[in-house]
């Protein structure tokens, strides 16, 4: 029995590591070449095709890219070819040739957008209208708001935890901030300054809400406008569709919407106060209940909250938890 469960415990950490040297760029051959070689010494290209049984033809193909990537070396040149792993501290050396290549690449970026943006035809002209599907899709268009010269003005519903997930969202929400793009929004729920749905810092230096009514706006779709472009986002029912349109003439109509909808909501900012006060005092007393399957609610993570376990008598525990607010 401790042979079988250490065989088991063996094969799942040689797993785990080959899907961490995968992040490293390496592909599943590589990966399998260079575990043979850390793992057994030198050998020959021969006896590499042998143990590994990747087709002899192939397989100098592979360890040229190991080679490359600094990953194994040539040895023993008088008696053969023979190649050995280098030390994982090779890695190391890896990550920092990365770093400098994607420092490279953003230096280049500004200066490339503006020449591609030169070219003959390359300016968008009429009405341009492109479709998004999947999370992938609305990830690229949260993506597309950061290209904003000054402010995203935008008609909010829920938030961008919800469309993306909150490791997503908060990426975009730091390369925001870093940016100095403020975020301007007009929303049927309140945010009074309380932001627990993110950690960046200065968040609140570069994020403005105010409150509407559902009576005076009815919000249910994500809605941004930036630069000469309308973007909606929908993620209602899993079903996650966005379509984008620009054009010049459409997005000054939509600003000047936005900003009369803004100026509107000045009126209802101490409503608004009340409103969240009000929700504050009624969720910091409200117990929830109920049965821990599978983990927490998908709205634990990003809620101020203490929980409490209490074993039930079926073997399932029954899950309290109490919201508090900073």
């Amino acid at each position: 029995m401790y042979y079988r469960y250490k065989h088991l415990f063996v094969h799942m950490n040689k797993q785990i590591i080959i899907t961490q040297l995968e992040q490293f760029g390496l592909d599943e051959v590589e990966v399998q070449i260079y575990l043979n070689l850390l793992a057994g010494g030198a050998k020959t290209p021969l006896d590499l095709s042998r143990e590994t049984n990747i087709n002899r033809s192939k397989i100098y193909r592979y360890l040229d890219r190991l080679k490359q990537k600094r990953l194994i070396e040539e040895t023993d040149k008088g008696r053969g070819l023979r190649l050995k792993a280098a030390s994982p501290d090779s890695l190391q050396l890896l990550i920092l040739e990365k770093e400098q290549q994607l420092k490279n690449q953003k230096e280049l970026l500004p200066d490339l957008l503006k020449e591609l943006a030169a070219l003959p035809g390359s300016a968008a002209s009429g009405f341009e209208v492109k479709h998004y599907h999947g999370t992938d899709g609305l990830k690229q268009m949260l993506w597309n708001h950061l290209s904003a010269k000054k402010e995203i003005l935008v008609f909010g519903y829920e938030n961008r935890n919800d469309i993306a997930g909150k490791a997503f969202a908060e990426t975009i929400r730091l390369e925001q901030v870093e940016r100095r793009i403020t975020k301007v929004e007009i929303e049927n729920v309140t945010d009074q300054g309380d932001y627990w749905y993110t950690n960046v810092p200065k968040w609140g230096n570069y994020y403005k809400s105010r409150y509407i009514p559902p009576a005076v706006l009815t919000i249910k779709q994500y809605l941004v406008i930036f630069n000469d472009t309308i973007s909606i986002l929908n993620w209602a029912d899993g079903n996650k569709v966005g379509v984008e349109i620009t054009n010049a003439s459409f997005a000054d109509m939509q600003k000047q919407i936005f900003w009369k909808f803004w100026d509107i909501a000045a009126s209802y900012i101490e409503e608004g106060k009340r409103i969240e006060a009000a929700k504050k005092r009624r969720l910091s007393h409200h117990v929830w209940r109920g049965v821990l399957v599978g983990g927490l609610p998908e709205w634990a993570g990003d809620c101020p909250y203490r929980q409490q376990l209490i074993p039930g008598k079926d073997g399932r525990d029954l899950l309290y938890m109490r919201a508090i607010f900073r």
